[in-house]
């Protein structure tokens, strides 16, 4: 009985709930977003979004936050197009200097905000608009486009004999890979810590300087690989490329469960909410709502994501969904002790 109400006070149960909730009214009323031709390009879209989403999750949870991630997009994106079309470079080798180049703009984002200890949102303000400027100095207000077919094949088509596209497989890898990462390692555990207390699990012996820049290490390698799927599935590079995929980004992790202050949250939740996003939003599109509509529905979703987590995480659910479970109980009992330490 315990264990049963236990599960029903998870965020990611009622994340679920909502979703079937959306799809059972979208079908009631007029059908079509469950038809095949739909799932495959909510499928595909969706691809970019999780991407940025589970890259960012891991700031969050440190209790800082990165919104350079479309910003790199859009620099990986012009980088990697033009070293195929301009310097003749094999488009995956410059997919992987484009990853490299991701990775190097986690690293600074990380970099100035820990060694300065800047604020994450200015820094991260600051950098999105560097990044994206310079993706427009690279390509010089022109687009790049029809990418070469293996490319175009990872971003949009199907596996052999199947209607699920490569790109959700391979996502459902990544997925796989952060989530052990998150959940199963020391790393994830410090995450957590750092999000939980900072000045705690500094003390606790947690390399909080080094794990921080790691995380923003790992949003800048997922926006590079958000990047790669874009250019894949929309066969065009472009400046500023995919600047509207921030607020849903955002809000799947803030909506997934991962508190805005940090120290709480999982991936798998930030799964659901990305998925519960993409099917509103596909069915707000099928009902004839404009994208300025979709955003306004995503940004309402935030809010509620903001202020209803936190209402949760503080008030009468508390004993039912435990806001350190990510945690393993010696390390909290490490962090508890060094927080009462610590004064």
């Amino acid at each position: 009985m315990a264990s049963a109400r236990h599960l029903l006070g998870r965020w990611e149960v009622g994340l679920v709930a909502i979703t079937i909730v959306i799809v059972v009214i979208a079908q009631l009323d007029g059908g079509g977003l469950i038809s095949s031709y739909n799932l495959q390009t909510t499928s595909l879209n969706n691809v970019v979004l999780l991407c940025l989403a589970f890259g960012a999750a891991p700031v969050i949870m440190t209790g800082d936050i990165d919104i350079s991630i479309v910003g790199t997009l859009s620099l990986v994106g012009a980088f990697t197009a033009s070293l195929w079309a301009h310097d003749g470079v094999g488009i995956w080798v410059a997919a992987i200097l484009g990853l490299l180049l991701a990775t190097i703009c986690g690293v600074v984002n990380g970099l100035l905000v820990v060694l300065l200890d800047l604020p994450s949102l200015a820094v991260t303000l600051g950098t999105m608009g560097a990044y994206t400027g310079v993706s427009f100095l690279i390509l010089k207000g022109s687009a790049i486009i029809e990418f070469p077919s293996s490319l175009v094949t990872l971003g949009s088509s199907n596996v052999t004999g199947t209607p699920v596209p490569i790109g959700v497989v391979v996502l459902v890898a990544l997925f796989a890979v952060l989530t052990y990462v998150v959940h199963g390692t020391q790393f994830g555990r410090s995450l957590f810590a750092i999000g939980g207390n900072r000045r705690a699990a500094l003390f606790a012996g947690i390399a909080v300087n080094q794990v921080r820049i790691t995380a923003f290490a790992i949003s800048g390698l997922f926006a590079g690989l958000a990047a790669i799927f874009y250019l894949g599935d929309y066969d065009t590079a472009q400046a500023g490329i995919a600047s509207d995929q921030l607020l849903p980004a955002i809000t799947a992790v803030i909506l997934g469960g991962v508190s805005a202050y940090g120290g709480t949250g999982t991936i798998p939740g930030v799964a659901i909410a990305g998925v519960l996003l993409a099917l509103l939003q596909a069915a707000l599109g099928l009902h004839g709502f404009s994208g300025e509509g979709q955003t306004i529905a995503v940004g309402i979703l935030l809010v509620f994501a903001v202020g209803g987590g936190s209402l949760i995480r503080s008030g009468t659910f508390r004993r039912l969904w435990p806001v350190k479970a990510s945690r393993s109980s010696s390390a909290n009992a490490v962090i508890d002790a060094a927080s009462t330490g610590g004064g």
